[in-house]
């Protein structure tokens, strides 16, 4: 057969589908199956396109369709309105009469159908055609005969009764069944006796009575004089067959209905044919297109073809987002283009595709440039194609950009090192808190010795020493805090059922003092929840450095109250908040205070770790906290906690 020229539809890149499709259509002889481009020219034919039209293949591709319709026809631009059906309603469908390249006419049935791409653009129409004028012969030779036969019942019941492909018989005017020859009782499966008197509906499925389709044929016939019709009827054993109906009204000759002839043929194996025919072609029309989609489609992955030479000769949508380059800019250029000048003078692109001849496939991952010059890191396989005859068409390049997971890896690197480095501090500061209590018990000492033997010259040197005894003391405060962080490092605790309202009074005792001197309220709020399932110790440190904290930022023109509260979210956490009238965190401070040795406010007096302290507990938890404050206005810490099979 020969080849497709460029208006085909068919993607010369799939040669497997293209193949499948010509065996499958070229075996077909009692069909006319061919394509059309867009304008209606002819751009295949096959071997019962050959029988049917006479045509050899170089006589008609490339002629405009309408080659095969009579010249009444084409005046009224026939040809046309049919390609304007099929792309309004995707299928065309009509029988009539055609021309042969000799001149003879035969009644054909055709079915054109559109052909869409994805982007729903016509790229040609699909054409089957099937000489049918054996049985456009017989019908007519049929009507005929019962034309000339109806005045004479004996030579019509001879001529009808001995027909058995079709199902002849008359129906009165009610549409009652009348006559019942022997085609109808092999095609329906009655008797005469079980059906003449019956309404012809019982061919009919029970959705066709339902919506009234019996009495519509009939009404149709009276109408027009005959109503031809194609569908699904019924055999007495429930059985479905695919009917081909002719039905025709009789009148007399003043002219009053008498009744009606009805014809019907089986045409299942027709319809069962032609519908596979067509889910063929549907079937290959998607492989087509999802063959052409796969490659082009594809974004993650750059998918191209390499002549042996190494040239590029299809570019995916892929390949132009990783590598950067238009299809019209790189198609034809050598694959080389993508690889560093380093990699290009040491030949490793054409040891690529030796290594993948060798071994039958090659896979690498290095660095390659885009076209603006930029490097990305790329997993490369290369694969041989060889046609049936084992020769090379070329090479198959599937390109990954894996620049993100080796900068992942790379970040994880780094990671690593960063929480050996964290590990390390987090042992030197374990090691400092216990190695300089020693020593600063040892100086606090020796300054209450220097204290002593000073005797009576004490008074002179009383700021030095209050200066000494207060370095001493922040010193021993800071060992302590970090003593206290270093206990912090991947400590959970032991869950316990908690009592808040317990715990908080516990709290209050411990700040007993502060409160007193300050005057504050620390009051319960609303309590959606009294108890969790927490470290004890680590959520007294939590409500202790909350608490403190809003006593020590307190607002000096009012009295400190805090008020403690609890709820349940719908996201099925647990909230404790902790609520102050206080100074309030600044807009800038409220990402920087649960960071160690950062405080809101430099003028009050604190080790800025308490915020700290509380962020690891709950990071070592899995809890979250929150800052919500207005400058002046005091502040609202909101705690988050998990809480596992509790609401």
């Amino acid at each position: 057969m020969n080849s497709v020229p460029d208006v085909s539809p068919i993607d010369p890149n799939t040669p497997k589908t293209q193949d499948q499709y010509r065996l499958l259509v070229e075996s077909v002889t009692d069909y006319a199956i061919f394509l059309l481009d867009p304008t209606g020219h002819v751009a295949t034919w096959n071997a019962g396109a050959r029988r049917i039209k006479q045509y050899q293949d170089d006589e008609i591709i490339g002629k405009h369709f309408s080659t095969f319709y009579t010249s009444d026809a084409k005046e009224r631009d026939f040809p046309a309105y049919e390609l304007r059906e099929a792309k309004a309603r995707g299928r065309f469908e009509d029988e009539g009469w055609r021309i042969r390249k000799d001149g003879s006419v035969f009644w054909a049935n055709v079915i054109i159908t559109a052909l869409f791409n994805e982007q729903k653009e016509l790229i040609g129409y699909s054409k089957i055609t099937r000489d049918l004028s054996e049985r456009k012969k017989a019908e007519d030779d049929l009507y005929k005969a019962y034309e000339e036969l109806k005045a004479s019942e004996e030579r019509y019941r001879l001529l009808v009764d001995g027909v058995t492909d079709y199902a002849i018989f008359l129906l009165d005017p009610a549409g009652n069944v009348a006559t019942w020859n022997q085609g109808a009782k092999k095609i329906k499966g009655y008797e005469s006796s079980e059906i003449i008197g019956k309404y012809f509906s019982k061919f009919y499925s029970r959705e066709a009575i339902q919506r009234g389709y019996p009495e519509y044929e009939l009404k149709e016939a009276r109408s027009h004089g005959r109503f031809e019709d194609e569908g699904w009827r019924y055999r007495k054993d429930g059985s479905a067959f695919w009917a081909n109906v002719v039905i025709t009204a009789i009148y007399n000759h003043r002219q009053e209905l008498i009744g009606f002839s009805k014809i019907t043929r089986d045409l299942t194996d027709k319809k069962q044919l032609e519908e596979q025919l067509f889910r063929t072609n549907e079937e290959l029309k998607e492989s087509e297109e999802k063959a052409r989609l796969l490659i082009e489609s594809v974004k993650d992955y750059a998918i191209i073809m390499l002549t042996p030479e190494g040239l590029i000769g299809t570019w995916n949508a892929g390949a132009e987002r990783i590598k950067g380059y238009k299809a019209h800019e790189i198609i034809g250029k050598h694959f080389s283009a993508f690889y560093a000048r380093e990699a290009v003078e040491s030949g490793f692109p054409q040891f690529e595709l030796g290594k993948a001849i060798e071994v039958g496939r090659f896979e690498d991952e290095g660095w390659r440039i885009r076209k603006d010059g930029t490097a990305f890191w790329a997993n490369v396989i290369i694969s041989p194609v060889y046609n049936l005859d084992n020769r090379l068409l070329g090479f198959a390049k599937i390109t990954r950009d894996l620049t993100e997971r080796r900068r992942n890896e790379d970040l994880m690197k780094k990671n690593k090192e960063l929480v050996r480095i964290n590990n390390d501090l987090d042992n030197f500061v374990y090691t400092a808190s216990h190695d300089l209590k020693t020593p600063i018990t040892n100086l606090e000492g020796l300054l209450n010795v220097l204290q002593d033997d000073l005797g009576p010259d004490r008074n002179q040197h009383d700021q030095v020493l209050t200066m000494m005894a207060g370095a001493i003391a922040t010193f021993k405060t800071v060992i302590s805090d970090l003593a206290d962080i270093t206990k912090l490092r991947q400590d959970k605790g032991v869950k316990e059922q908690v009592a808040i309202p317990a715990l908080v009074e516990e709290v209050k005792m411990s700040l007993l003092e502060w409160i007193k001197s300050s005057g504050a309220q620390i009051t319960l709020g609303d309590l959606e929840f009294e108890t969790l399932d927490y470290s004890r110790k680590n959520l007294r440190s939590i409500i202790y450095n909350l608490v403190s904290n809003a006593i020590k930022y307190r607002h000096p023109e009012r009295t400190p109250h805090v008020e403690i509260s609890t709820k349940h979210l719908a996201s099925g956490e647990y909230e404790l908040t902790v609520k102050d009238n206080g100074l309030g965190v600044p807009e800038n401070q409220k990402e920087k205070i649960f960071s160690m040795y950062r405080r809101a406010h430099d003028h009050v007096e604190g080790s800025g770790i308490g915020l700290y302290i509380v962020k690891k507990i709950l990071d070592n938890s899995g809890d979250r906290i929150l800052v919500e404050s207005q400058e002046g206005e005091g502040a609202t810490f909101r705690v988050f906690f998990k809480q596992e099979g509790k609401r």
